[in-house]
């Protein structure tokens, strides 16, 4: 206390802490699932709900592809400030064509994982056209 004097016993307790087990959740994609006329120089964008291992954030587990089911080069990043992936294409998009994108997730690796190592419970998939 104030005046100097000790406690008569020490105090002790416990306590428990739970583990992450929650997989998490994409909250906002771009362009939207089943968008018209995007612009071929576009970027893809996935937002997720929490903070993301960024080692598990790559062309592997976020990717790009056209109707006969090529992968598109691309160069992909994480901002782990607003939680977002992006996939930027190597070159322009084919014009008048759909893409569909696939950021991993599921039972096995590769696949996008939270900081607890908990991975996105299964593929997020969609897809847009270009103009």
């Amino acid at each position: 206390d104030a005046a100097g004097n000790p406690l008569a016993a020490n105090f002790v307790w416990s306590f428990t802490t739970l583990a992450d087990v929650t997989p998490p959740t994409v909250s906002a994609i771009t362009p939207a699932d089943g968008a018209t006329n995007i612009a071929r120089g576009t970027n893809v964008t996935v937002t997720f709900n929490e903070a993301m291992d960024p080692a598990t954030i790559n062309a592997t587990t976020f990717e790009l592809r056209n109707p006969v089911g090529t992968l598109i080069p691309a160069a992909v990043t994480y901002s782990a400030t607003n939680r977002r992936a992006t996939l930027n294409p190597n070159s322009n998009l084919a014009a008048f064509t759909v893409f569909t994108v696939t950021v991993r997730g599921g039972a096995a690796d590769p696949r996008v994982k939270n900081l607890a190592g908990n991975p996105l419970a299964a593929n997020r998939v969609w897809s847009f056209r270009t103009r």
